[in-house]
């Protein structure tokens, strides 16, 4: 429970204790045993209440953490299934590929040699572009 709820609780307690022990006519008997119930009913429905409360997260936190496993176990699946495709995919490397690779290096030489001046090495970069665009559609191709 929490400390406001004890705090109440205790001081409803003590109240009722003070009221029990002055004396009473019968008239006064009556209407104090009906208000006397009232804070108990009242102390009843705040514990309820709190229980009530409590039992809501504590249901909310297990669904939250089922889901969670659920998630983690459906990613680590999908991971192990991904990398399964991976492996199996084809190990061999197309001839563009070998040409991209070439067509790059070209390219790091002419800007190192033409330092300063990288508007001179259009012709390899636009040579690297155009293999690069062939193997995106080799790529494409392949996965359909």
């Amino acid at each position: 429970f929490t400390a406001q709820l004890q705090d109440k609780l205790v001081k409803d307690a003590a109240s009722q204790k003070q009221t029990d022990s002055s004396p009473h006519t019968a008239a006064a008997s009556s209407t104090q045993s009906v208000s006397l119930r009232d804070p108990t009913d009242a102390v009843e429905k705040e514990v309820a209440k709190e229980l009530e409360r409590i039992l809501e997260k504590q249901q909310h936190d297990e669904l939250r953490s089922k889901d969670r496993q659920t998630s983690t176990a459906e990613l680590l699946a999908e991971i192990r299934d991904l990398s399964q495709q991976i492996s199996a995919g084809p190990t061999t490397k197309s001839q563009t590929f070998g040409q991209a690779v070439s067509a790059r290096d070209r390219v790091a030489a002419c800007l190192r040699k033409s330092e300063g001046r990288p508007l001179d090495c259009w012709k390899e970069v636009s040579e690297f572009k155009r293999l690069v665009a062939a193997l995106e559609r080799e790529f494409v191709a392949a996965a359909h």
